[in-house]
Parts: C-alpha cells; sequence; structure tokens
C-alpha cells in the first residue's frame, strides 16, 4: 500500500480525522498518489475517494496535490515527425545490427563515428545518454543512445526491436534533426503563412551562412533577398533574423515542450557554464557582443570570449546556428525525459496555421477550406477538438461550408494570454478571421468554449452572424456527469479553485498513450454512443493524440478557463442581437441550463440524443446538419 511520507504536513492525527468513518486503505492509496505525483493514476483509481474528501475535509487534499506538483512526475509524450528522426542498432561487438536510410546518409556507419562511440559507452554504463554528434557534412545534431528498457518509449519500427531484441548487449540510437528535412521547413514556412518565395528563403537561412549566400541557393539577387526577408520579420512580428529560425525551428519539432528560457538549455546540452548560457542566450536574441558588453557591465573581450567557448561546444559559427542546435537539443531532452514519444500524425483534410496577434504572440488555427464556401467557427472542447474528424468536415464541406478551428490562448500551438484570458480569446478570434480576410462567421462552442463565443459576441457583434453552443459549460458550480470520472474531477476543481493550474499541470506531465487510452475508455462508458466509436482503434489513437497535442506546450490556456468557470464568470450583458441557439445532449444534462443561457439574443433550445462525449466521431452526419441547419 502507498502511503503519504511521516513528514507531510497533513499526517498523524489531523489525517486521520479526515478519513474518520471511511474506509482507510484507499483513501491513503489515493492521497499517496497524489503526493507522490501519480495525479491522473490516482484519480482514475480512486476518483470517488477523490470526491468525498472534497467534501470532508479538502485541505488534506489540497496539500496531497501541493506535494504531488512539487514532485514533478514527467510521464509526458513527445509527438515528433518522422522524417526528423534517424534510428540505428549497434552491438558492444561495435557491430551494426540495425541502421534506416536517413541514418546511414547523415553519418554514415555508426560503428565508426567516434561521437556515437561515445554516447554508446555512456549508456552502456548509465542506461541513457545525450550529447551533440558531428554529421558527414560537419553540423552538430542532437543525438542519444539507450539500451532498450531505456529506449522503451520510444517510436521505434518492428525492424528495430528485433534488432534490440537479437542479442544481449545492444544499443539503439537515434539522433533528432527537422533542420535537415526541407519538407518540415517548407511546412513551418506555409503554416506562418509566408509566399513561396519567402519560404524558400527561410528554409535557406536554417543553414546558410549569410543572406547573399542563401540569395544565391535559391537564385535570387541579393536585394530581393533582404526585402523578402524584411516582409518574413514583418509578418512574423520579429526584428532578427534569429527569431525567424527560432519561429521555424519550433514548428519542425513538432507538437513537444520546448524550454522558453534558452539558458538552462544549454547548459544541459552543450555543457556551457551559466556565464556562457546567459551571453549565448543574448545572441540569439540577436544582440551583438558589444551591445551584450554594454548589457551585462563587462568587457566587450570577455563576452567575445565566452561566445568563442560557447560556439565551439555547440559546433556552431553564429547566433541562428546556436538557436538551430539549441532548439533541436532541447526538443530531444523532452524526448527522453518523458515517458514516450511518439509520431505525429499526418494533418488530416485541413491546413494548420499561425497569425500574428497584435500583442506579438502566436494564435494557431486549423483552416478546413474550401475558400468561397460559408465560414463557420467551431471551438473545440477543453482538452479535444484541436482538429476536426475527416466524415465530419466532408459532411460540412457537403452542405457548403468552411470549418476553421482557433486554438485558444494557452491551447495547442496558440501563446498563453498576456492580460485578461476572455479577451485575448475574443481578439484571437477576430485576428484569425482577419488573417483569411473574413468579415462575419457563424460559431459552434462546445463545453468549455461557451466563454471564449460569448466574449467575441460581445466584443465584435458586428463579425457574428449567429451562435450555437453544444452542450455548454454554465456559470457557478453546476457539474455534468455526476458520479463519473469526469465528474469528479470537475467537483474537485468547483472546492479548490486555487490549486486548478496545480492539478492542471501535473495531470498535463502524465499524459502517456496508454494512461490516455484508459481515461478515454472509461470516460466513454457512460454513453453508449461513445463506448461504441472509442472501441475502433483508430478513432481511438486519434482521440489520444489530439489530447495530447493540445496540452504538448503548455497547459495554462485549460488551467485559466476551467478557473474562469468555478471563479464566477458571468455572461456578457451586451451580446450585440445575433442569434443564438443552445443544444443540450440528453444523456449528461446540467441542472438550470436554460436558466443559465435565457438572456442570450433570440435564443433557443433543443436536445442532441445520444450525444456524449465525442459527437463529431460518433454522429458527423447528424452534427453537420444541425451545426449547419
Amino acid at each position: 500500500m502507498l502511503g503519504i511520507a511521516p513528514s507531510a504536513a497533513f499526517a498523524g492525527e489531523r489525517y486521520s480525522r479526515v478519513f474518520d468513518g471511511l474506509e482507510a486503505s484507499p483513501s491513503e492509496t489515493l492521497l499517496g498518489r497524489l503526493a507522490d505525483g501519480h495525479a491522473s493514476r490516482a484519480v482514475l483509481d480512486h476518483w470517488r475517494f477523490l470526491e468525498t474528501t472534497c467534501e470532508r475535509e479538502p485541505e488534506a487534499l489540497a496539500e496531497a496535490l501541493r506535494m504531488g506538483v512539487e514532485a514533478k512526475v514527467d510521464d509526458f509524450v513527445s509527438l515528433v515527425p518522422a522524417s526528423a528522426l534517424g534510428i540505428a542498432v549497434v552491438g558492444l561487438d561495435r557491430r551494426r545490427h540495425y541502421c534506416d536510410a536517413r541514418f546511414e546518409d547523415w553519418f554514415g556507419d555508426p560503428t565508426g563515428h567516434p561521437g556515437f562511440r561515445r554516447l554508446t559507452q555512456l549508456a552502456v554504463r548509465q542506461g541513457q545518454a545525450s550529447g551533440l554528434v558531428d554529421a558527414n557534412d560537419g553540423a552538430a545534431v542532437a543525438a542519444c543512445a539507450a539500451g532498450a528498457q531505456a529506449a522503451a518509449g520510444w517510436p521505434l519500427p518492428g525492424p528495430v526491436l528485433e534488432a534490440l531484441a537479437g542479442g544481449s548487449g545492444r544499443t539503439v540510437l537515434i539522433a533528432f534533426a527537422p533542420s535537415r528535412d526541407p519538407s518540415l521547413a517548407l511546412r513551418a514556412a506555409q503554416i506562418l503563412g509566408l509566399t513561396p518565395l519567402e519560404a524558400r528563403l527561410a528554409e535557406a537561412l536554417l543553414d546558410a551562412p549569410t543572406v547573399q549566400l542563401a540569395a544565391e541557393r535559391i537564385g535570387v539577387g541579393y536585394e530581393t533577398a533582404r526585402e523578402a526577408l524584411g516582409k518574413i520579420q514583418k509578418r512574423l512580428g520579429v526584428r532578427r533574423t534569429s527569431d525567424v529560425v527560432r519561429k521555424l525551428m519550433t514548428l519542425m519539432c513538432g507538437d513537444i515542450f520546448l524550454e522558453p528560457d534558452l539558458k538552462p538549455v544549454m547548459v544541459r546540452a552543450l555543457g556551457a557554464t551559466p556565464a556562457e548560457a546567459r551571453v549565448g542566450a543574448l545572441v540569439a536574441e540577436g544582440l551583438s557582443a558589444g551591445e551584450i558588453a554594454n548589457r551585462l557591465g563587462v568587457k566587450e573581450a570577455t563576452v567575445r570570449g565566452q561566445l568563442k567557448a560557447l560556439y565551439a561546444k555547440a559546433g556552431v559559427g553564429r547566433g541562428r546556428d546556436l538557436v538551430r542546435i539549441v532548439t533541436e537539443a532541447g526538443a530531444m531532452a523532452s524526448m527522453t525525459r518523458g515517458a514516450e514519444t511518439a509520431l505525429q500524425p499526418d494533418s488530416l483534410t485541413g491546413m494548420l496555421r499561425v497569425a500574428q496577434a497584435p500583442d506579438s504572440r502566436q494564435v494557431a488555427y486549423w483552416d478546413y477550406g474550401p475558400r468561397g464556401s460559408r465560414p463557420i467557427l467551431v471551438m473545440h472542447g477543453a482538452i479535444t477538438g484541436r482538429t476536426l474528424p475527416p466524415a465530419f468536415v466532408s459532411a460540412m464541406h457537403a452542405r457548403g461550408w468552411r470549418p476553421i478551428v482557433p486554438q485558444r490562448p494557452g491551447f495547442g500551438l496558440t501563446d498563453p494570454a498576456k492580460g485578461d484570458y476572455l479577451e485575448a480569446c475574443a481578439n484571437d478570434m477576430a485576428v484569425v478571421l482577419d488573417a483569411l480576410r473574413l468579415d462575419k462567421v457563424r460559431i459552434v462552442a462546445r463545453d468549455a468554449g461557451a466563454a471564449a463565443a460569448l466574449e467575441f459576441a460581445a466584443r465584435f457583434a458586428g463579425r457574428l452572424t449567429d451562435g450555437l453552443l453544444l452542450r455548454p459549460h454554465a456559470p457557478g458550480s453546476r457539474v455534468r456527469a455526476a458520479g463519473t470520472v469526469t465528474g469528479a474531477v470537475k467537483r474537485l476543481f468547483v472546492s479548490q479553485p486555487d490549486l486548478v493550474g496545480l492539478i492542471a499541470e501535473t495531470m498535463r506531465r502524465q499524459n502517456h498513450t496508454d494512461l490516455l487510452k484508459e481515461v478515454t475508455l472509461r470516460a466513454a462508458a457512460n454513453v453508449a454512443a461513445d463506448a461504441a466509436i472509442v472501441a475502433e482503434p483508430m478513432v481511438l489513437t486519434s482521440i489520444v493524440r489530439d489530447i495530447q497535442a493540445i496540452s504538448a506546450r503548455s497547459i495554462r490556456g485549460f488551467a485559466q478557463e476551467q478557473s474562469l468557470y468555478v471563479k464566477g464568470w458571468t455572461i456578457p450583458a451586451d451580446l450585440g442581437t445575433a442569434p443564438w441557439r443552445v443544444v443540450e445532449f440528453t444523456e449528461m444534462p446540467l441542472e438550470g441550463l436554460e436558466e443559465a443561457y435565457a438572456g442570450l439574443p433570440g435564443v433557443r433550445f433543443s436536445a442532441f440524443a445520444e450525444g456524449g462525449l465525442y459527437p463529431f466521431y460518433s454522429h458527423p452526419e447528424e452534427l453537420a446538419a444541425l451545426v449547419a441547419g
């Protein structure tokens, strides 16, 4: 039985008081696993005791949760593009047992490579070792070596697993270099909305020493390239070439947590000293050696010496190359630190895009086209809906609609809000419309997206034709799905609103595939249509990857949104004249829903039978008919 350490502040007499009259063993296990940082598993296995503890004495529960956050259990998943990986397997006898085409193209024979020999020797002693190795062309690449047990969560194809299992003492080598795949750079440029010329130039700038050489590489004149670079910087809201590289690289790495502060990454991945890392971070911002010296109050010669040492450790010669390798090394650190690395799923039928908000934040959205059709913003839910399933998209296209899915602040690839959350939500939706040159839209908001949709209506009434709320959350302490895992978590949020952010961050770090599949299956068991659809392996995997992608980089959006509802969100008073329709799902109704939304302009209420958590998958035709009607 897992218990709570004697040093815990709620141990002893107070702890006994909490569970007086309850079954002690499951409750002790619940609090013990929460305090040890295993929040997701604790909630999944003991949610009934979670709900009871909320009611009986929430202080003990709150303390266990705080301890759990401090435990910092990292059990997360990184989603990376397959073409960014090169994989090989070597043995202690220095024989090559597997080597894919990318790895061989980048490095040649791994058994004769000094960098990989060093990593292999370290991995034999430590279980796993990471570092930078030189490719055939001399460029540094982030790499890792590990034994079969340490590499269990890596995306290893069947032949690699067979090679690993073919003998003792074998080590798998993995290199992560998205910058070496031009197609990833061009896709990232397309996501950023660059023109074909700008995209080619941006891709060339990843490794061309100067703008002049980049211009020659893509076959344009220097002045043309300089003008195109200026347009890229203006479009992305940046001033330096290193910033352009950073924007590209963060998209090329996939759906993965990237440390926003480069200094600790330089210390860990490059072996930089704190002083070198501080200088390197300022170089990455585009400052010259003289500007850095002035800012830090040191001699320029000191800065140049530190830069020389840092560049030597990174195997680069200038600031934007440093940004590239540090971004890749940081991504490699996340991949090998977490529980699992999975291959990023191919795009469905939509196109991921990124726009820049006036406050310099990045706003991401999926555009499912086609141009010329009637636009409709489809708001994602609390943890799913970043992408739409193909069957629903096809049904919408057949009815003449163009679905567009904006990612709210702090979700997916959209930067967290800098100020008021709902204000940022509304402004971001306007940014998406402006980027697509759209004047007015219909809005469909599901569950937690209701507040953002209504805030947009209040601030941009003239841009809304009408709105539809599907199974919306409501202000106050009302909770759907009572008597389920989902309902218990919502009750916890209501009971402990100040801990929502801590709970969310703890659970974000525990989103590995097997656990999320179990969570999804259990949540779906309450509605027959949900249970049937998630029984299909492809649908289940799609939902799980959706959850992982929407929370891979940040959980702040979810935390802010949930806090908003439980801390007293009120529906805006002036929503213009666009009419609304509120659709309740009969399988999991919310008490007082009509009363809560009775003040919406021209509001109509209706019901959707058999709708559960995943209606876009389970009822694509019926839902499209409702949304488009």
